[in-house]
């Protein structure tokens, strides 16, 4: 299963089931093109620009223009566990989802970041994953450092709206 946000609104989810149901017309590696076909429809895509650290990807298909957000699979995991973005809404700080090695601190302080801009990549059970800021703000205080292991619920960053 492939699941995304679409323009930070629509979720889609994709199974094998539909991804069977396309059709490879066509791969331009060089472009970052592709063309697909589901029998009565055909999809010109095109990736104009891509972030893989937060797997954010502005696309054209078929002359429109949209962003899609991955949803990774330890973000759904994160969800089931009751770690709920929306929970955090009106915190302005960063705690630490589960045990981990900090690997890298994406932002300095005083930096301004949007909800949503990936700020720290933390790896736990084997797995890097990008911690992403919870508040449009400032990043106030940074708690930790590379190579710093935390534990759940440690504070990582303070921010300020």
């Amino acid at each position: 299963m492939i699941t995304g946000i679409i323009n930070s609104v629509v979720q889609l989810d994709l199974s094998q089931r539909d991804l069977g149901k396309l059709k490879v017309i066509e791969i331009n590696h060089s472009e970052n093109e592709i063309i697909l076909s589901n029998g009565s429809k055909k999809f010109e895509c095109k990736i104009l620009k891509g972030n893989s650290i937060d797997q954010s990807y502005i696309v054209k298909i078929n002359g429109e223009i949209s962003t899609i957000r991955l949803i990774k699979q330890v973000e759904k995991t994160i969800e089931k566990l009751g770690i709920q973005k929306g929970s955090q809404k009106n915190i302005n700080i960063l705690k630490a989802p589960m045990p981990g090695l900090i690997l890298d601190v994406i932002v300095k302080e005083s930096d301004l970041v949007k909800k949503g801009d990936p700020v720290i990549i933390l790896e736990a059970m084997k797995m890097e994953n990008i911690l992403s800021s919870p508040v449009d703000g400032i990043v106030k205080e940074i708690k930790v450092n590379p190579q710093q292991t935390v534990e759940k619920n440690n504070i990582l960053i303070k921010f300020e709206p």
